[in-house]
């Protein structure tokens, strides 16, 4: 039987983006099952995401197609600017390779696009929609506060200006408490928490100009479908999106289980051997440290946060490239290996649900951030760039299961403080309780007759009629 409905599912082919959307994408599919779905990004994103030997679990009106990434041979982004570099190059070209792999899918599905669905960072979708006469429908990945940043970026920008905020130093901008009172929405907020290359002035920032544009096209979009839950986040600042959007929909976080990870037996695989040791632990000992793949701690801050993990004696399990372990201090692998391991990688979902894991030392990614609420962990915060620094406000002053990093930067007397806090005392023990109310919150949201089926089944009504 032939899908009445084509839809051209477009990724943002970097760091935490495709895969909420390619999750996504499985929970449409199977849902309407007469919906044929074409899912486009790069051919390296792909491969993570749906490896050639599983791609015939797939459901059967899923595929998946690869577009050109527009980067020169040899071209890996690494460090954060190189990162920022390599998304400049493949936006550039975004349009050309997005439309060829739609004529390549409408080809072999003899079905014209009825709906673009696509990452909200790909504007060119929004002109590719617009010149095929289709919807298009935005998946926003970040937080709900970061987009609100977005939209309120020029108001955001005078406001630095009126303050001279702009090159302003973290703990000095810390101290202006008030700094965002005049957009209500983001009261909670300082300017500190806004990325500069945000507020920059959009004739000479790249950034800056792109944030203006996608500011000016969203509102132009079908619906807006967020990566959250609405429970999660401030009710005026959901108002306000809400006012801003034709439709705004919150359909959780599709990388996110809440539901118990299933006992491991003899036969399953433990590669790294995470779990099995963090068995060996007392429950809610253990600190487990990792800043996503992208943010790197200075080699000072590595020594310093090693140094206070050893000092406190807080067992630990660590996610660390290889190459950085040079940074730790001399001797502290051997004189901490019987409480201590660290891995190039972890299995950080079920890691967090370990009934021994007592604290996440995070770069507060917003996936990051719900995986610590799926296992009802509190947070030590130590943001980097885009919405971490808004994610960690989030977790220290409205959720209140976390702390900071005093005054911005990793030392040892400040992890040491933080480690006490949250591990060893009365406040940290509260915490972990909010976390868990939390968790429950968002676990009946994302239930029958929650806010999370209601807006999923809102979106199935846009892909597929």
């Amino acid at each position: 039987m032939s899908s009445e409905k084509h839809v051209a599912v477009l990724a943002f082919p970097f760091g935490c983006h495709p895969l909420p959307l390619a999750n996504l994408l499985h929970k449409l599919a199977e849902t309407v099952t007469n919906v044929h779905f074409s899912f486009l990004s790069t051919a390296t994103s792909n491969r993570d995401l749906f490896p050639p030997s599983s791609r015939a679990e797939l459901p059967p009106n899923i595929k998946v197609y690869d577009i050109d990434n527009g980067l020169p041979a040899g071209h890996h982004g690494v460090t954060k600017e190189e990162l920022e570099e390599q998304m400049g190059m493949f936006l550039m070209q975004a349009k050309n390779s997005y439309q060829a792999a739609i004529d390549a899918a409408e080809r072999d599905a003899r079905k014209k696009v009825s709906c673009l669905f696509g990452d909200a960072l790909l504007l060119p979708a929004g002109e590719i929609a617009e010149e095929m006469h289709v919807p298009w429908v935005t998946f926003w990945v970040p937080s709900p506060c970061f987009l609100s940043a977005y939209v309120h970026a020029e108001v955001l920008r005078q406001l630095c200006q009126k303050t001279s905020c702009a090159g302003m130093a973290v703990a000095e901008a810390e101290t202006d408490d008030k700094a965002l009172e005049m957009v209500p929405e983001l009261s909670l907020f300082r300017m500190s928490d806004i990325p500069n290359n945000i507020i920059q002035d959009p004739t000479t920032s790249p950034v800056s100009n792109f944030v203006k544009q996608l500011g000016r096209m969203l509102p132009s979009a079908a619906a807006v479908i967020m990566n959250s839950y609405v429970e999660a986040n401030p009710a005026p600042l959901i108002a306000d999106l809400k006012s801003k959007f034709k439709i705004l929909l919150h359909v959780g976080c599709p990388t996110v289980s809440f539901s118990p990870p299933p006992v491991l037996t003899s036969s399953d695989s433990d590669s790294t051997g995470c779990l099995m040791w963090l068995d060996t632990r007392d429950p809610r000992t253990v600190a487990y440290v990792c800043f996503g793949t992208v943010a790197v701690p200075s080699p000072t801050e590595l020594s310093s946060l090693a140094e206070a993990l050893e000092s406190t004696g807080t067992p630990f399990l660590w996610s660390m490239k290889e190459h950085m372990m040079v940074h730790l201090p001399e001797g502290f692998l051997e004189r901490t290996g019987q409480r201590g391991k660290i891995v190039s990688w972890a299995p950080q979902s079920r890691v967090l649900s370990h009934p021994a894991c007592g604290v996440h030392v995070t770069h507060c990614g917003y996936n990051s951030v719900f995986e610590s609420v799926a296992g009802g962990v509190p947070m030590i915060c130590k943001p980097f760039w885009t919405d971490n620094m808004m994610n960690g406000r989030l977790v220290k002053e409205w959720w209140k299961i976390g702390v900071g990093v005093e005054g911005g930067t990793i030392t040892k007397s400040g992890m040491v403080k933080a480690l006490e806090v949250v591990l060893r005392s009365e406040d940290g023990k509260e915490m972990r309780k909010k976390a868990g109310d939390l968790r429950e919150r968002l676990v009946d949201a994302s239930g029958p007759g929650g806010s999370v089926q209601a807006d999923f089944k809102t979106l199935v009504d846009l892909v597929s009629t």
